[in-house]
């Protein structure tokens, strides 16, 4: 079972090790979400089922999304896991993305554990999506079915002016829909003296909150496609050295 104590990198296994039998679940319910979406009247419509795994008690929801009626027979879905801190409900996902500790490091594939606050979609919907009637299932499940490139963009102070205020903040991310605020951090083995001896085993990306296309200020649009044109230039760069 998936706990909020657990290592990261054990989470992201966990949560790989699932993968299958969500897999499963989502063929199984699929004729099940077309049916219901064939009868709605009003769309964007959606289908929620929430899974609990019988043998880890772990709980996925699976969301399938008709934009309109020319999808309900091929309907875009997302899945993601939900797990309780205290008394707030946290969204999770787990990926492997490209990641270089250093300059100097060899590009690896870390896992990454995106964890997302109830006050991320709770300003997702308020800034993006304008429905009070969703529920936190549905507000999430459309967020990943319109945002499924998530880009990292190194902040700075047009972008966010109190970024430096906050250690673990340097990187927001660039979605479809806007741009997401986030606190970014490293598990794993430490030399204080030489960065290069690292050993990093995973990282956490901590969604914190959103705004809009129509949020962000001009000089906040400029700075986030300046920042977005360098990130593209290092995946070029980085792509050319490893060839």
């Amino acid at each position: 079972m998936i706990v909020p104590s657990m290592k990261l990198n054990q989470m992201h296994n966990e949560l790989l090790n699932n993968k299958e039998k969500v897999q499963y679940r989502i063929d199984k319910i699929r004729p099940k979400a077309i049916k219901f979406l064939r009868k709605a009247q009003i769309f964007p419509a959606r289908y929620v089922d929430e899974y609990i795994i019988p043998s880890t008690k772990d709980k996925f929801v699976i969301v399938f999304h008709a934009a309109n009626r020319f999808e309900v027979e091929r309907p875009y879905y997302s899945t993601f896991f939900i797990v309780y801190g205290g008394n707030e409900r946290f969204v999770l996902r787990g990926i492997s993305m490209g990641y270089k500790h250093t300059p100097n490091s060899e590009m690896v594939m870390l896992p990454q554990i995106h964890v997302f606050t109830s006050h991320f979609f709770k300003r997702y919907n308020e800034r993006f999506l304008h429905n009070d009637k969703l529920s936190a299932n549905e507000v999430a499940g459309i967020f990943f079915v319109r945002n499924h490139d998530i880009i990292p963009i190194d902040n700075n102070k047009v972008i966010n002016r109190n970024y430096e205020e906050y250690s673990f903040n340097e990187n927001g991310y660039r979605v479809f829909d806007g741009f997401c605020f986030a606190e970014t951090g490293i598990e794993g083995t430490f030399n204080e003296y030489n960065r290069e001896d690292d050993v990093v085993d995973a990282m956490i990306i901590k969604f914190k909150t959103f705004l809009s296309k129509n949020d962000l200020t001009d000089t906040q649009a400029i700075a986030i496609d300046d920042e977005h044109m360098k990130t593209l230039s290092r995946c070029v760069d980085e792509a050319k050295n490893t060839f």
